[in-house]
């Protein structure tokens, strides 16, 4: 008697102990914690470009006065980014329709030399790295692709995520297009 009362009081502390665990451990499905939102959301538009410190794969420096002047494209890209290889693709269509646009691929962090040597291989536009991730940190970009357009170094717009429908391309062309 004496045992079967031990045991009963055995089983009821690991119930407890189970029911404990559970609803300290569960995360409940939808209820997933969002991501951190982008700052190029808001408020950086009509906002000059923080300093860049962007390299080659050879380790030569882009002085930061070409990102100063003009109209540039700055598509952010990883060479590990499904996203990015359609974006890519879709880039390497019309870029070639607006000789006015200069596009740079910059890699906003990770391993430098091999980061940049695999997108290298990968991508038509030769890419360049956020040394010291200052523009990535700055604008708090945490994800990719993102295409930000500068004109004379002044941010005036910007897409985050790729380009993979048929309307998110058009509305790029257009865009470009009537730039």
């Amino acid at each position: 008697m004496r045992t079967l009362k031990l045991l009963k009081i055995v089983m009821f502390l690991i119930l407890v102990l189970g029911l404990s665990y559970f609803s300290f451990f569960y995360e409940t499905p939808g209820k997933e914690t969002p991501p951190t939102p982008l700052i190029l959301t808001s408020g950086v538009i009509n906002q000059p470009l923080p300093k860049a410190n962007l390299v080659t794969l050879s380790g030569q420096q882009l002085d930061d006065e070409i990102l100063r002047h003009g109209k540039i494209v700055l598509a952010f890209m990883m060479p590990d980014c499904k996203a990015c290889d359609q974006e890519n693709g879709f880039l390497e269509t019309i870029v070639d329709s607006r000789k006015d646009v200069r596009f740079l691929y910059v890699i906003p962090f990770g391993n430098k030399n091999s980061l940049l040597q695999s997108a290298k291989d990968k991508y038509f536009l030769e890419p360049v790295y956020d040394n010291g991730s200052n523009i990535a940190k700055t604008l708090e970009i945490n994800q990719v692709p993102i295409k930000i357009f500068l004109e004379d170094g002044v941010i005036k717009r910007t897409w985050i995520d790729a380009s993979l429908t048929a309307e998110k391309q058009t509305e790029f062309k257009n865009w470009l297009r009537d730039l």
